[in-house]
């Protein structure tokens, strides 16, 4: 029984415990993750670890669309950016510091491939907003879950870039928290686990 105690403070099995490497961050940019629930229940979910080190950071579930789209319908969406490539969809590099200094927050999907895409045209009210994407981003180093491009970032690793981006804030020690935890978590994993 013991060995099943969660940890009060990040919430995860005590013996898979990330309090140790947590780092103490905040941003001025608003971060609302659209999540797949599949994506809630994966042992190797990054939003989990990112809402502990961004605590301000918002979840939805990508399947309610009402949701989705009361949310919407509260921001300007002049001043926000939903991450996502679109066939219209801007290089955040490119942006100059004056369209940086209007954004007020993005929008994240956190799901595979199929089912971000699935959920973008799903939702009409996320297609009002302009959609940004990554012309060159830095080198994954979510190495635990294989992704099919291999150019991909997972959701915390694209929080921290688009925050630099966006704001200038340095997000290392997110990017440092991610690789920490999860290799500290996979190793209290079983062998037949990690083997998938």
């Amino acid at each position: 029984m013991s060995a099943r105690k969660t940890c009060c403070g990040c919430g995860y099995l005590a013996t898979q415990c990330v309090c140790p490497w947590l780092p103490s961050l905040a941003t001025s940019l608003q971060v609302v993750v659209l999540q797949d629930p599949k994506e809630a229940e994966h042992a190797k979910n990054t939003v989990n670890l990112l809402k502990l080190a961004l605590p301000s950071v918002r979840c939805l579930n990508a399947h309610d669309g009402d949701a989705i789209a009361t949310f919407i319908r509260s921001i300007d969406v002049q001043r926000w950016r939903l991450i996502f490539p679109t066939q219209e969809a801007q290089a955040v590099e490119m942006q100059s510091a004056s369209v940086m200094s209007t954004i007020d927050g993005v929008i994240l999907l956190d799901a595979t491939w199929r089912k971000a895409k699935k959920c973008y045209w799903s939702h009409e009210s996320l297609q009002s907003l302009q959609a940004w994407n990554f012309a060159c981003p830095p080198e994954s180093e979510y190495v635990i879950r294989k992704s099919p491009d291999t150019n991909a970032l997972s959701t915390l690793e694209a929080c921290a870039y688009i925050v630099e981006q966006v704001t200038g804030d340095d997000m290392q020690a997110l990017r440092n928290f991610m690789t920490s935890a999860q290799t500290w978590q996979w190793r209290h994993q079983p062998l037949h686990h990690r083997q998938k």
